[in-house]
Protein backbone atom coordinates (compact mmCIF):
# COMPACT_ATOMS: atom_id res chain seq x y z
CA UNK A 1 0.00 0.00 0.00
CA UNK A 2 0.88 3.79 -0.36
CA UNK A 3 0.31 7.15 0.91
CA UNK A 4 -2.27 8.90 -1.63
CA UNK A 5 -3.97 5.69 -3.33
CA UNK A 6 -7.75 6.10 -3.53
CA UNK A 7 -9.85 3.33 -2.65
CA UNK A 8 -13.35 3.10 -5.04
CA UNK A 9 -12.77 6.76 -5.57
CA UNK A 10 -13.79 8.15 -2.09
CA UNK A 11 -11.05 7.59 0.89
CA UNK A 12 -7.42 8.86 0.55
CA UNK A 13 -4.69 6.75 2.07
CA UNK A 14 -2.75 9.18 4.22
CA UNK A 15 -0.39 7.40 6.76
CA UNK A 16 -0.18 3.62 7.98
CA UNK A 17 -1.52 2.87 11.41
CA UNK A 18 -0.25 -1.14 11.88
CA UNK A 19 0.06 -4.16 9.90
CA UNK A 20 0.01 -7.83 10.59
CA UNK A 21 -1.26 -11.24 8.87
CA UNK A 22 -5.04 -10.14 7.96
CA UNK A 23 -3.37 -6.99 5.90
CA UNK A 24 -3.02 -3.13 6.72
CA UNK A 25 -4.82 -0.38 8.59
CA UNK A 26 -4.30 3.05 7.52
CA UNK A 27 -5.30 6.54 8.56
CA UNK A 28 -7.08 7.71 5.67
CA UNK A 29 -10.07 10.29 4.61
CA UNK A 30 -13.68 10.20 3.39
CA UNK A 31 -13.30 12.43 0.71
CA UNK A 32 -16.77 12.96 0.19
CA UNK A 33 -17.59 14.09 4.04
CA UNK A 34 -14.46 15.15 4.47
CA UNK A 35 -13.93 12.97 7.95
CA UNK A 36 -10.80 11.00 8.97
CA UNK A 37 -11.68 7.51 8.65
CA UNK A 38 -9.24 4.14 9.42
CA UNK A 39 -9.45 1.80 6.95
CA UNK A 40 -8.35 -1.74 7.26
CA UNK A 41 -6.86 -3.33 4.21
CA UNK A 42 -7.24 -6.84 2.89
CA UNK A 43 -5.72 -8.15 0.03
CA UNK A 44 -7.17 -11.43 -1.57
CA UNK A 45 -5.29 -14.20 -3.66
CA UNK A 46 -6.36 -14.72 -6.66
CA UNK A 47 -8.10 -18.13 -5.95
CA UNK A 48 -10.34 -16.89 -3.68
CA UNK A 49 -14.33 -18.09 -2.74
CA UNK A 50 -16.62 -15.35 -3.83
CA UNK A 51 -19.14 -16.91 -1.86
CA UNK A 52 -16.66 -16.48 1.43
CA UNK A 53 -16.48 -12.36 0.80
CA UNK A 54 -20.13 -12.52 0.22
CA UNK A 55 -20.81 -14.04 3.60
CA UNK A 56 -18.09 -11.53 4.82
CA UNK A 57 -19.56 -8.32 3.36
CA UNK A 58 -22.84 -9.83 4.93
CA UNK A 59 -21.62 -10.26 8.48
CA UNK A 60 -19.86 -6.78 8.02
CA UNK A 61 -23.06 -4.98 7.24
CA UNK A 62 -24.85 -6.63 10.02
CA UNK A 63 -22.16 -5.80 12.60
CA UNK A 64 -22.36 -1.89 11.02
CA UNK A 65 -25.75 -1.52 11.88
CA UNK A 66 -25.24 -3.04 15.62
CA UNK A 67 -24.78 0.61 16.77
CA UNK A 68 -23.45 -0.12 19.95
CA UNK A 69 -21.01 2.03 22.29
CA UNK A 70 -18.90 -0.70 22.37
CA UNK A 71 -18.56 -2.46 19.16
CA UNK A 72 -16.30 -0.04 16.37
CA UNK A 73 -18.27 1.61 14.17
CA UNK A 74 -17.93 0.63 10.38
CA UNK A 75 -19.09 2.85 7.78
CA UNK A 76 -18.18 1.35 4.58
CA UNK A 77 -17.11 -1.94 2.97
CA UNK A 78 -16.05 -2.44 -0.49
CA UNK A 79 -13.43 -4.00 -3.33
CA UNK A 80 -10.86 -2.48 -5.09
CA UNK A 81 -8.44 -3.25 -7.65
CA UNK A 82 -4.69 -1.73 -7.59
CA UNK A 83 -2.48 -3.08 -10.56
CA UNK A 84 -4.06 -5.94 -10.88
CA UNK A 85 -3.95 -7.12 -6.87
CA UNK A 86 -7.34 -7.90 -5.55
CA UNK A 87 -8.15 -5.36 -2.21
CA UNK A 88 -11.12 -5.53 0.21
CA UNK A 89 -11.55 -2.97 2.63
CA UNK A 90 -13.10 -1.73 5.31
CA UNK A 91 -13.76 1.95 6.60
CA UNK A 92 -14.37 2.49 10.02
CA UNK A 93 -14.39 5.11 12.72
CA UNK A 94 -10.56 6.38 13.28
CA UNK A 95 -10.07 5.88 17.13
CA UNK A 96 -7.61 7.52 19.89
CA UNK A 97 -6.01 5.26 22.18
CA UNK A 98 -4.23 1.39 22.00
CA UNK A 99 -5.50 -1.83 22.25
CA UNK A 100 -5.16 -4.06 25.33
CA UNK A 101 -2.23 -6.35 24.15
CA UNK A 102 -0.16 -2.71 23.82
CA UNK A 103 -1.21 -2.08 28.06
CA UNK A 104 -0.58 -5.58 28.92
CA UNK A 105 2.81 -5.23 27.11
CA UNK A 106 3.26 -2.02 29.63
CA UNK A 107 1.63 -4.09 32.36
CA UNK A 108 3.28 -7.81 32.22
CA UNK A 109 2.37 -7.99 36.59
CA UNK A 110 -1.65 -7.47 35.98
CA UNK A 111 -3.89 -4.91 36.24
CA UNK A 112 -6.15 -4.31 39.33
CA UNK A 113 -9.04 -5.94 39.85
CA UNK A 114 -11.37 -3.50 39.87
CA UNK A 115 -9.86 -2.04 36.60
CA UNK A 116 -10.08 -5.81 34.54
CA UNK A 117 -13.99 -6.07 35.61
CA UNK A 118 -14.68 -2.65 34.29
CA UNK A 119 -13.26 -3.47 30.77
CA UNK A 120 -14.68 -6.95 31.46
CA UNK A 121 -18.55 -5.65 31.49
CA UNK A 122 -17.76 -3.29 28.80
CA UNK A 123 -16.76 -5.95 26.85
CA UNK A 124 -19.52 -8.74 27.70
CA UNK A 125 -22.06 -5.81 26.91
CA UNK A 126 -20.95 -5.48 22.93
CA UNK A 127 -20.64 -9.01 22.44
CA UNK A 128 -24.05 -9.51 23.96
CA UNK A 129 -25.33 -6.72 21.01
CA UNK A 130 -23.64 -8.83 18.55
CA UNK A 131 -24.24 -12.37 19.67
CA UNK A 132 -28.14 -11.07 19.94
CA UNK A 133 -27.73 -10.23 15.89
CA UNK A 134 -26.14 -13.90 15.00
CA UNK A 135 -23.06 -12.28 14.86
CA UNK A 136 -19.85 -14.32 16.73
CA UNK A 137 -16.77 -12.52 16.09
CA UNK A 138 -14.49 -15.54 15.92
CA UNK A 139 -10.89 -13.90 17.00
CA UNK A 140 -11.52 -12.09 20.45
CA UNK A 141 -7.68 -11.40 21.55
CA UNK A 142 -6.27 -8.44 23.14
CA UNK A 143 -4.88 -7.12 19.85
CA UNK A 144 -8.87 -6.90 18.97
CA UNK A 145 -10.05 -4.82 22.16
CA UNK A 146 -9.06 -1.06 21.88
CA UNK A 147 -9.18 0.97 25.05
CA UNK A 148 -10.09 4.64 23.93
CA UNK A 149 -8.29 7.91 25.50
CA UNK A 150 -11.43 8.24 27.53
CA UNK A 151 -11.31 4.63 29.36
CA UNK A 152 -14.10 2.92 26.90
CA UNK A 153 -13.09 -0.65 25.78
CA UNK A 154 -14.41 -1.51 22.06
CA UNK A 155 -14.56 -4.34 20.25
CA UNK A 156 -12.45 -4.13 16.52
CA UNK A 157 -12.50 -6.32 13.52
CA UNK A 158 -16.22 -8.52 13.56
CA UNK A 159 -16.46 -10.64 10.38
CA UNK A 160 -12.94 -10.74 9.44
CA UNK A 161 -11.95 -14.37 10.97
CA UNK A 162 -14.96 -15.78 8.96
CA UNK A 163 -13.39 -14.44 5.72
CA UNK A 164 -10.17 -15.63 6.41
CA UNK A 165 -11.75 -19.13 7.27
CA UNK A 166 -13.20 -19.22 3.95
CA UNK A 167 -10.90 -17.50 2.00
CA UNK A 168 -7.04 -18.15 3.91
CA UNK A 169 -6.43 -14.59 3.21
CA UNK A 170 -3.87 -14.42 6.22
CA UNK A 171 -0.54 -13.48 5.03
CA UNK A 172 0.93 -17.39 5.84
CA UNK A 173 -2.23 -19.12 4.06
CA UNK A 174 -3.11 -20.58 7.02
CA UNK A 175 -6.46 -20.75 8.54
CA UNK A 176 -7.47 -17.40 10.78
CA UNK A 177 -7.75 -17.55 14.66
CA UNK A 178 -5.07 -16.65 17.33
CA UNK A 179 -4.09 -20.53 18.64
CA UNK A 180 -3.32 -18.36 22.06
CA UNK A 181 -7.34 -17.54 22.33
CA UNK A 182 -8.91 -20.15 20.34
CA UNK A 183 -11.36 -22.55 21.53
CA UNK A 184 -11.14 -26.22 21.50
CA UNK A 185 -14.08 -26.74 18.96
CA UNK A 186 -12.65 -23.90 16.70
CA UNK A 187 -9.78 -25.93 16.49
CA UNK A 188 -11.23 -29.13 15.93
CA UNK A 189 -13.05 -27.62 13.20
CA UNK A 190 -16.53 -27.91 14.77
CA UNK A 191 -19.34 -25.11 14.54
CA UNK A 192 -18.88 -22.45 16.38
CA UNK A 193 -21.17 -19.76 18.69
CA UNK A 194 -21.56 -17.37 21.18
CA UNK A 195 -20.10 -19.43 23.74
CA UNK A 196 -16.69 -19.40 21.27
CA UNK A 197 -15.88 -15.85 22.08
CA UNK A 198 -16.93 -17.09 25.66
CA UNK A 199 -13.95 -19.19 25.55
CA UNK A 200 -11.66 -16.73 23.57
CA UNK A 201 -12.74 -13.71 26.64
CA UNK A 202 -12.06 -15.99 29.40
CA UNK A 203 -8.83 -16.54 28.09
CA UNK A 204 -8.38 -12.67 27.65
CA UNK A 205 -9.74 -11.88 31.00
CA UNK A 206 -7.29 -14.40 32.63
CA UNK A 207 -4.36 -12.43 31.06
CA UNK A 208 -5.76 -9.28 31.99
CA UNK A 209 -5.87 -10.15 36.09
CA UNK A 210 -2.53 -12.31 35.69
CA UNK A 211 -0.22 -10.74 33.42
CA UNK A 212 0.28 -14.14 31.31
CA UNK A 213 -1.75 -16.91 29.49
CA UNK A 214 -3.06 -19.51 30.90
CA UNK A 215 -1.41 -21.41 28.25
CA UNK A 216 2.59 -22.32 27.49
CA UNK A 217 3.36 -20.29 24.72
CA UNK A 218 6.98 -20.90 24.74
CA UNK A 219 6.35 -23.94 22.52
CA UNK A 220 5.16 -24.52 19.17
CA UNK A 221 1.47 -23.62 17.80
CA UNK A 222 0.82 -27.11 17.88
CA UNK A 223 1.77 -27.63 21.04
CA UNK A 224 -0.79 -24.47 22.31
CA UNK A 225 -3.68 -25.97 20.70
CA UNK A 226 -2.75 -29.33 22.24
CA UNK A 227 -3.08 -27.16 25.71
CA UNK A 228 -6.52 -25.97 24.57
CA UNK A 229 -7.76 -29.52 23.70
CA UNK A 230 -6.29 -31.63 26.59
CA UNK A 231 -4.48 -29.07 29.46
CA UNK A 232 -6.53 -27.80 32.68
CA UNK A 233 -5.99 -23.95 33.41
CA UNK A 234 -4.47 -23.30 36.54
CA UNK A 235 -6.98 -21.63 38.75
CA UNK A 236 -6.40 -17.59 38.22
CA UNK A 237 -6.50 -17.33 42.08
CA UNK A 238 -3.50 -19.44 42.36
CA UNK A 239 -1.58 -17.34 40.15
CA UNK A 240 -2.43 -14.28 42.03
CA UNK A 241 -3.97 -14.49 45.77
CA UNK A 242 -5.91 -11.27 46.25
CA UNK A 243 -8.42 -12.58 42.79
CA UNK A 244 -11.70 -13.20 44.73
CA UNK A 245 -12.29 -16.50 44.67
CA UNK A 246 -15.57 -16.05 42.42
CA UNK A 247 -14.05 -14.51 39.72
CA UNK A 248 -11.26 -17.22 39.42
CA UNK A 249 -13.96 -19.64 39.28
CA UNK A 250 -15.55 -17.60 36.65
CA UNK A 251 -12.29 -17.41 34.76
CA UNK A 252 -12.09 -21.47 34.42
CA UNK A 253 -16.21 -22.09 33.80
CA UNK A 254 -15.40 -19.73 30.68
CA UNK A 255 -12.30 -21.91 30.22
CA UNK A 256 -14.29 -24.93 29.89
CA UNK A 257 -13.40 -27.58 26.77
CA UNK A 258 -17.16 -28.26 26.55
CA UNK A 259 -19.58 -25.21 25.12
CA UNK A 260 -22.55 -26.92 27.21
CA UNK A 261 -20.27 -26.25 30.19
CA UNK A 262 -19.29 -22.75 29.55
CA UNK A 263 -21.66 -19.62 30.83
CA UNK A 264 -24.70 -19.79 28.38
CA UNK A 265 -24.10 -16.19 27.32
CA UNK A 266 -22.02 -12.89 27.46
CA UNK A 267 -25.23 -11.12 29.55
CA UNK A 268 -25.01 -14.21 32.11
CA UNK A 269 -21.06 -13.55 32.41
CA UNK A 270 -21.37 -9.30 32.93
CA UNK A 271 -24.45 -10.83 35.75
CA UNK A 272 -21.98 -12.58 37.81
CA UNK A 273 -19.38 -9.96 37.49
CA UNK A 274 -21.82 -7.34 38.63
CA UNK A 275 -22.58 -9.33 41.25
CA UNK A 276 -19.07 -9.72 42.79
CA UNK A 277 -19.45 -6.04 44.22
CA UNK A 278 -19.11 -2.10 43.07
CA UNK A 279 -16.92 -1.47 40.16
CA UNK A 280 -15.08 2.25 41.11
CA UNK A 281 -15.14 4.03 37.74
CA UNK A 282 -11.96 4.44 35.44
CA UNK A 283 -11.23 7.52 33.22
CA UNK A 284 -8.02 7.90 31.66
CA UNK A 285 -5.01 5.78 31.72
CA UNK A 286 -4.37 2.10 33.47
CA UNK A 287 -3.29 2.22 36.71
CA UNK A 288 0.01 0.48 37.21
CA UNK A 289 0.83 -3.24 37.83
CA UNK A 290 -0.50 -4.63 40.76
CA UNK A 291 1.46 -5.38 43.57
CA UNK A 292 1.24 -7.88 46.36
CA UNK A 293 0.53 -7.05 49.93
CA UNK A 294 3.95 -6.08 51.57
CA UNK A 295 3.74 -9.26 53.93
CA UNK A 296 3.71 -11.54 50.56
CA UNK A 297 6.97 -10.18 49.09
CA UNK A 298 10.13 -11.78 49.43
CA UNK A 299 11.85 -14.00 47.21
CA UNK A 300 8.52 -15.34 45.41
CA UNK A 301 6.20 -13.05 43.48
CA UNK A 302 3.49 -14.32 46.02
CA UNK A 303 3.50 -16.14 49.06
CA UNK A 304 1.47 -19.54 48.69
CA UNK A 305 -2.25 -19.01 50.17
CA UNK A 306 -4.10 -21.80 51.38
CA UNK A 307 -6.91 -22.57 48.21
CA UNK A 308 -9.74 -24.81 47.99
CA UNK A 309 -9.06 -28.34 46.31
CA UNK A 310 -9.27 -27.81 42.55
CA UNK A 311 -11.04 -30.31 40.08
CA UNK A 312 -10.77 -30.40 36.91
CA UNK A 313 -13.51 -29.52 34.34
CA UNK A 314 -16.20 -32.53 33.43
CA UNK A 315 -14.81 -32.71 29.92
CA UNK A 316 -11.13 -33.57 31.66
CA UNK A 317 -12.44 -36.07 34.14
CA UNK A 318 -13.84 -38.37 31.34
CA UNK A 319 -12.05 -41.44 30.26
CA UNK A 320 -8.41 -42.41 29.83
CA UNK A 321 -7.88 -45.09 32.21
CA UNK A 322 -7.62 -47.76 29.64
CA UNK A 323 -5.44 -46.21 27.45
CA UNK A 324 -3.07 -45.39 30.31
CA UNK A 325 -3.43 -48.68 31.87
CA UNK A 326 -2.75 -49.64 28.28
CA UNK A 327 0.22 -47.79 27.77
CA UNK A 328 2.00 -48.75 31.20
CA UNK A 329 1.44 -52.81 30.18
CA UNK A 330 3.18 -51.76 26.92
CA UNK A 331 5.70 -50.23 28.23
CA UNK A 332 6.45 -53.29 31.03
CA UNK A 333 6.40 -55.57 28.42
CA UNK A 334 8.88 -53.86 26.22
CA UNK A 335 11.66 -53.99 28.87
CA UNK A 336 12.23 -58.21 29.28
CA UNK A 337 12.39 -58.08 25.54
CA UNK A 338 14.93 -55.02 25.32
CA UNK A 339 16.71 -57.35 28.18
CA UNK A 340 16.44 -60.36 26.05
CA UNK A 341 18.25 -58.73 23.28
CA UNK A 342 20.87 -56.92 25.16
CA UNK A 343 22.18 -60.25 27.03
CA UNK A 344 21.55 -61.97 23.38
CA UNK A 345 24.18 -59.26 22.08
CA UNK A 346 26.53 -59.66 25.23
CA UNK A 347 26.55 -63.53 25.02
CA UNK A 348 27.46 -63.41 20.89
CA UNK A 349 29.93 -60.64 21.05
CA UNK A 350 32.73 -62.69 23.12
CA UNK A 351 35.23 -60.93 24.37
CA UNK A 352 36.46 -57.88 23.79
CA UNK A 353 40.07 -57.53 21.95
CA UNK A 354 39.95 -54.54 19.84
CA UNK A 355 38.44 -50.72 20.18
CA UNK A 356 35.55 -51.80 17.89
CA UNK A 357 34.29 -54.41 19.94
CA UNK A 358 35.46 -52.17 23.40
CA UNK A 359 33.07 -49.24 21.51
CA UNK A 360 30.65 -51.68 20.96
CA UNK A 361 30.41 -52.71 25.09
CA UNK A 362 29.88 -49.05 25.47
CA UNK A 363 27.04 -49.13 23.27
CA UNK A 364 25.43 -52.10 25.30
CA UNK A 365 25.69 -49.89 28.06
CA UNK A 366 24.01 -47.31 27.08
CA UNK A 367 21.28 -49.65 25.65
CA UNK A 368 20.32 -50.12 29.45
CA UNK A 369 18.70 -46.54 29.50
CA UNK A 370 15.96 -47.69 27.44
CA UNK A 371 14.17 -50.36 29.88
CA UNK A 372 14.84 -48.07 32.63
CA UNK A 373 13.38 -45.14 31.04
CA UNK A 374 10.82 -46.98 30.26
CA UNK A 375 10.10 -48.79 33.56
CA UNK A 376 10.13 -45.57 34.90
CA UNK A 377 7.84 -43.86 33.03
CA UNK A 378 5.43 -46.56 33.85
CA UNK A 379 5.62 -46.02 37.72
CA UNK A 380 5.17 -42.29 36.56
CA UNK A 381 2.38 -42.52 34.68
CA UNK A 382 0.50 -44.85 37.45
CA UNK A 383 1.26 -41.80 39.71
CA UNK A 384 -0.79 -39.64 36.96
CA UNK A 385 1.93 -37.68 36.03
CA UNK A 386 2.34 -36.41 32.17
CA UNK A 387 6.10 -36.35 32.18
CA UNK A 388 5.19 -40.51 32.65
CA UNK A 389 3.32 -40.47 29.71
CA UNK A 390 6.01 -37.79 27.20
CA UNK A 391 8.68 -40.32 28.95
CA UNK A 392 7.37 -43.71 27.65
CA UNK A 393 6.59 -42.06 24.19
CA UNK A 394 9.69 -40.64 23.70
CA UNK A 395 11.66 -43.74 24.52
CA UNK A 396 9.32 -45.88 22.75
CA UNK A 397 9.43 -44.29 19.91
CA UNK A 398 13.31 -44.31 19.94
CA UNK A 399 13.11 -48.24 20.37
CA UNK A 400 11.00 -48.56 17.69
CA UNK A 401 13.08 -46.60 15.29
CA UNK A 402 16.08 -48.30 16.18
CA UNK A 403 14.57 -52.04 16.06
CA UNK A 404 13.43 -51.11 12.45
CA UNK A 405 17.75 -51.81 11.15
CA UNK A 406 18.44 -54.42 13.96
CA UNK A 407 16.78 -57.49 12.33
CA UNK A 408 20.08 -59.05 10.85
CA UNK A 409 21.79 -58.20 13.71
CA UNK A 410 19.21 -59.83 17.08
CA UNK A 411 17.04 -61.87 14.72
CA UNK A 412 13.57 -60.62 12.98
CA UNK A 413 11.44 -62.66 15.30
CA UNK A 414 12.52 -60.90 18.52
CA UNK A 415 12.84 -57.66 16.75
CA UNK A 416 9.44 -57.55 15.58
CA UNK A 417 8.02 -58.23 18.96
CA UNK A 418 9.76 -55.45 20.47
CA UNK A 419 8.84 -52.88 17.42
CA UNK A 420 5.01 -53.76 17.68
CA UNK A 421 5.16 -53.27 21.41
CA UNK A 422 6.99 -49.89 21.39
CA UNK A 423 4.83 -48.80 18.57
CA UNK A 424 1.69 -49.82 20.53
CA UNK A 425 2.91 -47.65 24.06
CA UNK A 426 3.82 -44.72 21.68
CA UNK A 427 0.25 -44.53 20.53
CA UNK A 428 -1.76 -45.24 24.01
CA UNK A 429 0.72 -42.77 25.42
CA UNK A 430 0.29 -39.44 23.14
CA UNK A 431 -3.79 -40.30 22.48
CA UNK A 432 -5.34 -37.17 24.16
CA UNK A 433 -7.47 -39.81 26.66
CA UNK A 434 -4.41 -40.76 28.50
CA UNK A 435 -3.50 -37.14 28.58
CA UNK A 436 -7.19 -36.37 30.44
CA UNK A 437 -6.10 -39.29 32.94
CA UNK A 438 -3.04 -37.65 33.52
CA UNK A 439 -5.26 -34.08 34.95
CA UNK A 440 -7.54 -36.43 37.05
CA UNK A 441 -7.52 -35.93 40.59
CA UNK A 442 -9.23 -38.56 42.71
Amino acid sequence: MRGGLELAGRYRLEAPLGKGGMGEVWQGVDLRLRRPVAVKILTLSGAVDGSGVARFRREAEIAATLDHPGITTVFDVDEHIDGGLRLLFLVMELMRGRDLASVLHQRPAGLPVAQVTDWAVQILDALDAAHRRGVVHRDIKPANLFLTDTGQVKVCDFGIARLADATKITATGSSAGTPVYMAPEQIEGHPVDERTDLYAFGCVLYQLLTGTTWVDTDSSAGAILYQHLNKAPVPPRAVRPDIDDRLSTLVLDLLAKQPGARPKDATTVAERLRGLGPRPPFHGEPAGPWQAPPEQRGGYPWAPQPQAAYRPTAAMERGGGGTAIAAMTLALLCVPGLLLLLVRFNYELGVPDSPGVVLSYVNLASGFAEPVALAVGAWLLSRRRAGGRWTIAITAGSVAQRMCGRGDEYGWGPVAFVFILATAALIMAVLPSTGRWCLRRD
